[in-house]
């Protein structure tokens, strides 16, 4: 309980307690500090917000810009480049880093393997081999892997699992083992 001081100088009240105002106002700095980190991390994760929508915008650019190329219209093209520029120049000013993985080994972390080619070089085997959309990293952490193409060794495509039997042969071979006790 704070205690006031006497402001007419006849010694009626006590002096405030020292200890009650020092826990007061670290209580006061500690929830300034809790403030300003909410903020914080609601500011990233509308940011992160932002870019994740604006990935897929991003991408059909560059898929437009592929198919572009093979056009005889030039201006479309260079305006098709133009854009995109802009466009990756406002993600980075946001954080965003693009993480090509074309020639890296596959990491799970960083990669996301929609597809498996076989390979006759053994250095391919566990690589990305192809790159179909690159990754993003947004605050040092992945916001999209990298969608890629992964090697593996020509062998273990040629190897195929052995064939259930279905449950008619298996039926069959029951019935077949029956009547040959008889």
């Amino acid at each position: 309980m704070l205690k006031h001081e006497d402001v007419s100088g006849d010694g009626s009240s006590e002096a405030p307690d020292r200890d009650s105002m020092i826990r007061a106002l670290r209580n006061l700095e500690a929830t300034q500090a809790r403030v300003q980190q909410n903020a914080e991390r609601v500011y990233d994760e509308k940011r992160r917000e932002l870019v994740l929508e604006l990935l897929p915008v991003l991408d059909n650019l560059e898929r437009t810009l592929d198919a572009a190329r093979t056009s005889s219209d030039a201006a479309l093209v260079a305006g098709l480049r133009m854009v995109h520029a802009g466009l990756e120049a406002v993600l980075v000013r946001y954080g965003v880093e693009r993480v090509d993985a074309a020639g890296q080994r596959f990491d799970p972390a960083l990669h996301e393997a929609i597809a498996a080619v076989p390979v006759l070089e053994p250095e391919l085997v566990g690589s990305v081999v192809d790159q179909v959309a690159p990754g993003y990293r947004f605050g040092g952490k992945v916001l999209r892997a990298a969608k890629v193409t992964v090697g593996v060794a020509r062998s273990a495509v040629d190897r195929k699992p052995p064939r259930p039997a279905s449950a008619v042969e298996s039926v069959g071979s029951a019935q077949g083992r029956l009547q040959r006790r008889d």
